[in-house]
Formats: C-alpha cells, sequence, structure tokens
C-alpha cells in the first residue's frame, strides 16, 4: 500500500468510527434493547411482558397518518413560497433584497420552541389570542402546520437560494439567445437546482416529522410525540418500539430520496464560483421587492412585535377584575429579570453546542468529500442522512441513553450532550456542505495530481479553500440546530446543565406570559448577536480562494 492509499485508507476509518459514535452504535444499541427489554407495552396499565408487543407495531398506523398529514400540510404551504422568496431574493435585482436575506437568516436561527412561544401565545391556545382579542385560531393539525411552515421557510430560503447561486451563469446566458427568460428560468434555473430544492424538501419533512415541541402544546398525536411520552413514563423501549414502523418506512424513503438528491446535484462547470446572473425585473423590481419584503416582515415582525407587547404587560388583579395593562417600564424591568434568569443555560448552550456543530461539521465534510467520486460511499451517505433523519428526537436522545449509560465518562458527562448535538446536527450540515464539495470543477483537481500534489495536499489547498465559505455557514446552520435542539437533548441532559431550550421549555408549559415572553426576547437577542457575526464571518471567509496554476 503506497503512501496515497494509506492516507485514504486511514480517512476512510475515521470518518466510519464517527458515524458509529453518533449514529450506528447508538441506534444499534436502542433496536437491540427494544427487543429484549421487559417492559415495552405502549398501555401503562397492562402488564409488562417480554419483547415488542403486537400493539407496539399496531398503534404506529395511525400516528404514521397524523405525521404524514403535519408534513404534507408544512410542505403544501412553506415549500411554494420559500422557492419563490429564495429565487427573488438571490437571483433577483429586487428592492432590499440583502437586508432580507440577512433578516430571513436571522430568522432560521430562531428554535423551534420560541416559533411556538411567539406565534402560539398570539393567536393560539397557550396564550389564548389576546394580543387580537379573539378565541384561539391557531389550533389542532392546521395550527401545527402554520407554526412548522413559518419555522421551515427561511431553511427553504437559504438552502435552495445558494443552490440558485450555483447554476452556471454561461448556460442561462446561452438560453437566453434563444429562449425568452421566463422559459430559462423553469427550463434552466431550476432544472440546475434539483438537488438543493429536494435537500431542502427533505430536510423540512424530516424536521417537522420528527419534533415534539408544536404537538405537545396543541395535543398532536405524531410518532415523535408518542415516543416522547412513552420515555417521560419510563418505558424507553417502548419509545423505540413505537417508533420503529414509522422510522422504517420513513428511512426507506428518505433513503430513496437521499440517493435521488446526491445523484441529481450536476457536476458544475469550472467557471462555477464567479457571481451569478441576476435577473432584471424592470418595472416589477419595486413590486416584488414589496411582495418580499412584507412576507418576510410577516414571519419575523409579528412574533418578535407580539412578544415584546406580552413582555410589557404588567400590573392588573384578578381578583378585582382589573386586566394588566402595558408599559415601557414594564418592558425593561422584565427583559432586565429575565437577563439574569438566562445567563447561566446561554453559557451552558454556548459551550455544548459549538463543539456538537464542530463534530457535525468534520464528520459531514469527510463523509461529503469521500461520497464525491465514490458509489459505494454515496450509499453510505445516504444510508447515515436516512438514520439521522428518520429517528424522532425522542427515539435519538433515548438511543443515546441506551448504548452509552453503561460508560460512565461519557454518560455522566456532557460529553453524550455533545453527541446528541452533533447527531441532530450532521444531517443538515452534510446537505449544506454536499452541494459545494460536489461542485468542486474536476479539473483543478486533475492539474494537482500532474503537478505532484498528494491527496493531503489536494484537500488543504484546494477542496478546503474552495468551499470554507459552505464549511463556516454549515458550522451556522449546525449551531442552529443544536441550539435550538430540545428533544434529544433534554432526555441526554446531564444534571446541572439546563440549555437554553430546555429553559424556554419549561416556562412555556405554564403559558406566554410576561416571563416567559422576556425570556424568549433576550434568547432572540443573543440569537441576533451570534446570527449578525456569524454572517459578518461568512462573508469575510467566503472571498475567492487562490488556486495553484
Amino acid at each position: 500500500m503506497n503512501r496515497d492509499s494509506a492516507i485514504k485508507f486511514g480517512a476512510s476509518i475515521a470518518v466510519v468510527f464517527a458515524l458509529f459514535v453518533i449514529l450506528y452504535w447508538p441506534a444499534i444499541a436502542s433496536i437491540r434493547w427494544s427487543f429484549i427489554a421487559p417492559h415495552t407495552t405502549i398501555d401503562p396499565d397492562s402488564a409488562p411482558v417480554p419483547g415488542m408487543s403486537r400493539q407496539a407495531w399496531t398503534r404506529p398506523i395511525g400516528l404514521g397518518r397524523t405525521t404524514i398529514e403535519l408534513v404534507g400540510l408544512v410542505e403544501l404551504i412553506a415549500v411554494p413560497i420559500g422557492v419563490a422568496l429564495a429565487f427573488a431574493l438571490y437571483r433577483t435585482d429586487a428592492f432590499g433584497v440583502r437586508y432580507l436575506i440577512a433578516l430571513l437568516i436571522l430568522d432560521a436561527f430562531i428554535p423551534t420552541p420560541l416559533h411556538a412561544t411567539a406565534w402560539l401565545g398570539a393567536f393560539g391556545n397557550v396564550g389564548r389570542a389576546q394580543a387580537i382579542g379573539s378565541s384561539p385560531i391557531l389550533t389542532g393539525l392546521g395550527g401545527a402546520a402554520i407554526v412548522h411552515a413559518t419555522a421551515a421557510i427561511p431553511w427553504i430560503v437559504v438552502i435552495a437560494g445558494l443552490g440558485f447561486r450555483a447554476v452556471e451563469r454561461e448556460l442561462e446566458e446561452l438560453a437566453l439567445l434563444d429562449r425568452p427568460g421566463l422559459s430559462v428560468v423553469f427550463a434552466i434555473t431550476l432544472r440546475r437546482n434539483v438537488a438543493a430544492l429536494a435537500a431542502a424538501t427533505l430536510a423540512v419533512t424530516v424536521l417537522v416529522a420528527g419534533d415534539m415541541t408544536v404537538t405537545d402544546l396543541l395535543s398532536i398525536r405524531t410518532y415523535a410525540e408518542e415516543s416522547y411520552l412513552q420515555y417521560q413514563m419510563g418505558n424507553d423501549a417502548a419509545a423505540t418500539a413505537v417508533s420503529l414502523p414509522p422510522l422504517l418506512c420513513l428511512g426507506i424513503l428518505i433513503f430513496w430520496g437521499g440517493r435521488r438528491v446526491l445523484a441529481a446535484e450536476p457536476e458544475r462547470l469550472p467557471s462555477v464560483n464567479r457571481s451569478a446572473r441576476t435577473w432584471r425585473l424592470g418595472a416589477w423590481r419595486a413590486p416584488i421587492g414589496l411582495i418580499s419584503s412584507f412576507v418576510v416582515l410577516f414571519l419575523t415582525a409579528v412574533p418578535i412585535g407580539t412578544l415584546g407587547w406580552r413582555a410589557g404587560r404588567v400590573g392588573g388583579l384578578a381578583a378585582a377584575g382589573i386586566a394588566p395593562y402595558w408599559s415601557f417600564q414594564g418592558l425593561i424591568q422584565t427583559i432586565r429579570d429575565s437577563c439574569g434568569d438566562m445567563i447561566d443555560p446561554l453559557k451552558t448552550s454556548v459551550v455544548l453546542c459549538g463543539p456538537g456543530a464542530a463534530c457535525a461539521v468534520v464528520v459531514a465534510w469527510g463523509l461529503a468529500w469521500r461520497s464525491r467520486s465514490s458509489r459505494p460511499w454515496r450509499i453510505v451517505a445516504a444510508v447515515s442522512l436516512a438514520l439521522a433523519f428518520a429517528a424522532p428526537g425522542p427515539v435519538a436522545g433515548s438511543a443515546l441513553v441506551v448504548a452509552y449509560r453503561d460508560i460512565a465518562w461519557i454518560y455522566d458527562s456532557p460529553i453524550i450532550m455533545i453527541l446528541a448535538y452533533a447527531a441532530r446536527a450532521f444531517p443538515y450540515a452534510f446537505l449544506t456542505l454536499w452541494p459545494a464539495v460536489r461542485g468542486l470543477p474536476e479539473a483543478y483537481f486533475d492539474v494537482a495530481r500532474l503537478s505532484g500534489l498528494g491527496p493531503v495536499r489536494r484537500v488543504c489547498q484546494i477542496a478546503a479553500p474552495l468551499t470554507r465559505g459552505s464549511i463556516a455557514l454549515a458550522w451556522c446552520v449546525a449551531f442552529i440546530v443544536a441550539i435550538g435542539e430540545l428533544p434529544a437533548s433534554h432526555l441526554v441532559e446531564v444534571p446541572g446543565y439546563t440549555t437554553l431550550a430546555k429553559r424556554i421549555w419549561e416556562l412555556l408549559h405554564t403559558g406566554v406570559e410576561s416571563r416567559l415572553a422576556g425570556s424568549a426576547l433576550v434568547y432572540l437577542a443573543f440569537l441576533a448577536v451570534c446570527g449578525t457575526a456569524c454572517l459578518f464571518v461568512v462573508k469575510k471567509i467566503s472571498t475567492r480562494a487562490n488556486i495553484p496554476e
């Protein structure tokens, strides 16, 4: 074995080991436990039986139907709006696109518990719709779909927008010689961006299917919610058992979809690093800009305004029938009190989510690089994505518990929380990195091989510099996912380590009142600072790299 082969083999072993630690071993241990554990009945009043009960296989049918209905509604709402907005903001000269993109990226930093806090506090039963003085609007399956859609649209815009910007300028300009502009958009721009669009749709699908935050508040029983309830009752084996049938079906669907995404991403022309073509809207520039501004401001300003309104409501006396009133002094005092309450959870989240996001990016980049020119590695990537995406948060958390509870230095330390964050953020980091890594022009590496550059120097001098902007963005995405992750990290939480998401979740169960609204505003301010810093860093890092001749 020569030196190059030895380096490739060592890198492959490192990637496989990392995937085994954060994904495969927890999955194997959890599935094994679901078959041999003595307490696997779904009904808490029935007697425990060894192995998996028949009810564990039949009950998920109804749960799966509800999950599919919820995911379908979210996709129906979010995908058309997100794709249209992504094209308008990333590829046209519509008015104010830079500021709107920045707002949406910051909005993507907002985790699901905060979306639930803001929207349900204004229009749902948690806040009793006091903001508009009517009965609750966001209730049931439709309400959950709208809340999830508001959280999903920024993700779709960012992922699809990056794909739109990667479409080769020459192909569009050549097509414009024979076709009108609108025809080129559908025939070239959308078709060359099909992988990014599919990746965005797939990411949103599994993000909704695996979350139990909104469904728990609106009493909608999906299979993720059922898994969480079973684990809370102490039936960790039942929590896995009830999710195995839908997990298997969803995993197969994701595996197939993931392979299609990996195969659909085209090999880019060497000029991919040039700026994409900007479509001139002419007289439509102002109207499209106004429509885009209205959508973005609705997604960002309405929830923030609602939280500010609730945080400033003070005074009142229920016994005397005196309603609370809003005051600026009350708002300032609520925020001041909330700052002290959120400092420790803030520190904990940063300390744990940062390393978790870094681990996810390292593993994702290594897997993307090995999958770039290898069919077997693409299968490994598709299986890994299917496993990571198909497992709902509660199952992922309980799987880590089963896998590492006998290893004290992992289970009794923050390491297990870092592993949870890495496992949950890994698929999103991979989807962010894959278009950039897959789109690296092969001509650069052919020249490097002829110049005598080995595999390490090709990675360090070509691949890494060309994808450093995507690496920075992937870390930001992974950090967003990690800092807003609740189901898995909640189940593996180590005593003394309460995160921001957990703190908001605890307060949310008492209703959206001034204390929770103030804490949510502090949380949003922290995310805004982090988001602005990340945008600045990504912009600086994304400068064009120098390629060796």
